[in-house]
Formats: structure tokens, sequence, C-alpha cells
């Protein structure tokens, strides 16, 4: 006989109440968790790749992506000459979690607690075309946190197809018109029933001091679900109260996404409270020329017509100038009336948290910003610790930026692009870059171009937004051609190949000055304009001074005015 519905809310309201952690764990959100983080040393995470030649060696790029609460952040690390190797951590979080790639022959997740040592038998682990997944033949985990990295890269392996089947159908669920505890629980509760059951038959077969981080992660992965399905409507009182109960002892996908969900959640609700009028931007006190004399203009058009409205004329002038200055003052009252929602429904770390999440922009710029309205309003040192480190990290990312494009440091100039692998006759021109540093490569994107701005665009051949926006960006290039400006398209070797590539461009038949570049070169230019992902958008005006926020999609330029007003 199924449960009845007020017997599967029970079931959401009861949540994780029977696992345990090991003695003297404390939870993130935990006020005990302060001193643990100022007691607490980075993390080691090393490797050694064994039984390969040092031809292979410098062919393998070792890439990782760590999981964090300022989002996932990109790098790459040397192999020496030993096949040793080692990943940098920036935080002393507790049970860290590290997607890790050895070149296209591996790929793990790693949870780091103290230290872990990955070792790969390089002759056990290569098949020509196929990439061995989170463990097998050839594969060790060792070091404090060996066991754990085995249990767990185990599990995910363990009644694979169906852990995937479940997944798919998860995200195959319809919004639901109306969520509440007795609707969420009958829409996913089942599913996730049977994701339980999974779990529970793999810490039965394998008895583990670990199994309570699984579980953790599982109950993670179930709240943040329940809590996309209320973005954009009220939250009930019992879910609410469930997510406030709910505890993470881990910086992972799991953990760190039900975080996000939820501060997407107060978001949304302080999304509806946020509304600027045009003269809250009339009484800032440093408005540029341009924009005293729009706010001037309207004004006296007020003035003029009794409050009757302005014409289409005055209007468009605003909004072309003004418009920039607004979208900031949304943005600041955002993030305001977020901290306010979260702070009125939770305390210590576990707001602390949820408001690290609200700087979710891919801009560094309004990152910035960002940081320095959400600084004042940390309540635990460590979040504040935290908060203070992205700051700084920030504003070294946009000096770095700065110098680049001014040439200062830097040797590398246009001829060391070399000539063109192809010269197409629609325009293009095809270069390919590796072991080049980020801060040579923007100095010599300056020395190549002198006098130009510069759209940047960093892309993948796999990525469909990327293609969804060229299209627009050529149309936008031939219509553009007597401006000062060049579009640069910056194209990954991660998941892609050299021929893909030229075929993506030749079917585009997309003009302007495309690079492919190696793994190293590609994190190293998304720390630098803070891109978490793919497509990534950069300007730089003709002066070579990076404009953050200028560009977000290709596709908001409409025109070529729009463009021409950037350029100029």
């Amino acid at each position: 006989m199924k449960p009845s519905i007020a017997a599967l809310c029970a079931i959401l309201l009861l949540g994780n109440a029977g696992y345990a952690q090991p003695a003297g764990l404390h939870a993130l959100d935990d006020q005990a968790f302060d001193t643990d983080f100022a007691g607490r040393t980075i993390p080691i995470v090393t490797g050694k790749l064994i039984n390969i030649s040092q031809e292979e060696i410098s062919k393998t790029p070792i890439t990782y992506s760590l999981v964090s609460l300022v989002g996932q952040v990109r790098k790459t690390t040397q192999v020496e000459a030993d096949g040793t190797f080692r990943l940098q951590l920036d935080y002393p979080l507790p049970y860290q979690q590290i997607w890790l790639s050895v070149g296209e022959m591996f790929y793990t997740g790693i949870y780091v607690n103290k230290d872990v040592h990955v070792e790969v038998d390089v002759q056990k682990v290569k098949a020509p075309g196929k990439e061995l997944l989170f463990n097998g033949p050839g594969i060790r985990f060792l070091g404090t946190d060996g066991p754990l990295n085995e249990y767990t890269n185990n599990f995910i392996l363990f009644r694979r197809e169906e852990q995937l089947a479940l997944d798919s159908r998860i995200q195959q669920i319809p919004r639901l018109s109306k969520p509440s505890a007795a609707t969420v629980q009958a829409a996913y509760g089942g599913i996730y029933d049977s994701v339980k059951m999974i779990v529970d038959d793999y810490t039965a077969k394998n008895p583990s001091p670990y199994a309570w981080l699984l579980e953790n992660e599982y109950w993670s992965e179930y709240y943040g679900r329940i809590s996309v399905t209320y973005w954009g409507h009220e939250m009930d009182a019992p879910t609410l109260s469930r997510l406030q109960k709910h505890k993470t002892y881990s910086v992972t996908n799991s953990s760190v996404g039900f975080y996000r969900y939820l501060s997407n959640y107060f978001s949304l609700v302080a999304g509806r409270r946020t509304k600027i009028a045009w003269k809250e931007v009339a009484l800032l006190p440093d408005l540029t020329t341009d924009e005293k004399l729009a706010v001037d203009s309207l004004l006296m058009a007020e003035r003029q017509t009794a409050g009757t409205a302005y014409s289409t004329g005055q209007v468009a002038k605003w909004t072309k100038v003004a418009k920039p200055r607004k979208q900031r003052l949304v943005d600041e009252q955002l993030i305001d009336n977020g901290i306010r929602a979260i702070d009125s429904n939770f305390t210590g770390g576990k707001a602390d948290i949820l408001k690290l999440l609200l700087n979710d922009s891919k801009d560094i710029n309004e990152q910035r910003y960002a940081l320095e309205q959400l600084m004042p309003a940390m309540q635990t040192a460590w979040c504040n610790a935290i908060a203070r480190a992205n700051y700084s990290n920030t504003l070294s990312k946009m000096a770095a930026i700065n110098k680049a494009m001014s040439n200062a440091g830097n040797s590398m100039t246009a001829a060391d692009f070399g000539k063109p692998l192809v010269q197409t006759a629609f325009g293009a021109s095809l270069y390919k870059v590796s072991n080049v540093k980020g801060a040579d490569f923007l100095a010599g994107l300056k020395k190549s171009f002198p006098g130009k701005a510069i759209v940047f665009d960093l892309w993948a051949t796999w990525c469909a937004p990327c293609l969804g926006e060229m299209p627009h960006s050529k149309k936008l290039q031939e219509t553009s051609k007597d401006l000062s400006v060049v579009f640069v398209y910056v194209c990954t070797n991660r998941g892609s190949d050299e021929e893909k590539w030229k075929r993506k461009i030749g079917e585009l038949n997309l003009p302007g000055v495309h690079f492919f570049i190696d793994e190293a070169l590609d994190a190293d230019l998304s720390q630098f304009f803070s891109f978490s992902g793919y497509p990534g958008y950069a300007f730089i005006d003709r002066k070579g001074v990076y404009k953050p926020g200028a560009i977000k999609r290709v596709s908001q330029i409409p025109d070529r005015a729009a463009l021409a007003a950037l350029v100029d």
C-alpha cells in the first residue's frame, strides 16, 4: 500500500535526523566552526603519474576545479619530471571536493579533509579513445583521506546506470505551479526514495566510517532540489523549517548546491521588492557630465509638461547614458534586500554562507561591488575571512588585467603569435597558442591591435550557448567594419581538438581573429576575467583598459550604433 500524503510529509519533516557524524565534527553553520576554521591548515592534495615517459609527461595536462563558496575555480598544475604534481587549494575548509582531470586518460572526484595522494599508473589506465572515470585498475588513493576517496568514488560507480537514470528522471520533473510540502513530496519523494535505497544498499554492503558523508550529501541534494521548486513562490513554514535545520559538513557540489539554490530563493524574494526610479539615479553624488545632462533633460521635461509622459527621444537618451548607473543601484538593492531576507530567517554561519552566495555575478566589477556590501554583513569570522580574501583576489585580478593590457612587465610581442595557421576568404585568421601565460597573451593582443577596442569571446566547440551567440556576433562584425574594433575568439582545447575547431569556424563562416588555446591558458584567462564557464565575454577599450561589465552577451549589443557607442 502506498503511504499517504501525510506520511510522505512526515518523511520530509523528519529528514536526516538518523545519521551520525564523527565525534567532534562541527557543521559549517555551527558557532564552534569559527574556532575550527582558525585552527585548520589548508588540506594537501598531491599525486604522481607512474610508468610514464618524459615525452608523455610534457603532453599530459593536469587540470582541476575546486568547489568553493565563491563559485567553482578552475586551475592547472605542472607535472614534474618525476611524475609528481600538487594541487593548490585556497581555504582551510573540511571535506573539500575537487574534480581532477589527468589529460584525457583519467577523471575523478576528490574529497580532502587533511591530505590525499592520487597515484595513476599510466600504463594500466591508458586506453585509446577511452577515459577512465572515478576509479579502476591503476588508480590508488593514498594518504589520510585515501580510504575516503576509495569509498566515495566506488559509490559513484555503484549501480551507476540506475543512478544516472534516476538523476535524469529528477531533471525531467516539471516545475510545480503551487509548491507545498505535500505537492513537493508527492513529486520528488518517490524518486528520492529510490536514490536513498541505492545509498543504503551501498553503505550496508560497504561498512565505513564515511557512510555519514554519503547520507549528508544525499539530503543536501534533496533539499537543494526542494529550494529550486519554490523559486518564484512563497515557501511554506514546514519546508522552511526543515531547510533551516539541515546542516552540512563539507564543501561539495551537493552542499554548496543546497546553499546556492536556497540563496537564489531569497534573491528572487528580494527581487520582488526591488524598484529603482530614474530620480534615485539623479540623486547620486558622482554623476558624470553626460549623466547629469541626461538627468537634467528629464527634470526640465518634467517641469515643462507637468508630469505628462516624456518623449521617446528623452527616454532613449536617458536610458543610453544612465542605464548602467540604474543597474548598479538595482544590483545594490537586490543584495541589500537579499541580506535582509536571509537575516530574518537564518543566523550565524548558515546566514553568512547564503549571503556569500548572493554574489553570483560573472562580472568581476559586479563581484567587487557585491562584496563591498556583503563584508560588513558577515556575522562569523570564517565567512568574513573568505569574503575578504575573495575581495582582495578580485582587486588583484582587475589590477593584473590592467597591467597586462598596459604591457607592463610583459615581453611578448605581436610577432610571438606567429603566422596564422589558416587565413580564410571570409576574413578569419586562425592561430594556435600554447605554453603562454594569461598576462602575456593579453599584452600580445594589445600590441597586435594598437588603437583598437577588443571584443573578447572565450568559447568551446561543444558549448551550445557559445555557438548560439555567434550568428549575431558575425552580423555585428559585418556591419561594423569601419569601427576601430576587433573581434577575438578564444577557443579552449578542453574537450575538443584543433580539427574540430577549424571545422566549426568554417561552418559558421565566422570572421575575426581566432585562437585555439591549451587548458592552462584557458584557466589563466578565466581567472583574470572571473569567467566561471563558457561562454565568457570581456571588452577592452581602445586605450587597452578592461571595462568590466561592458559585455555580458554579444547579443546584448543590438546593432552597429550600440557597438559604436561602446567603442567610442
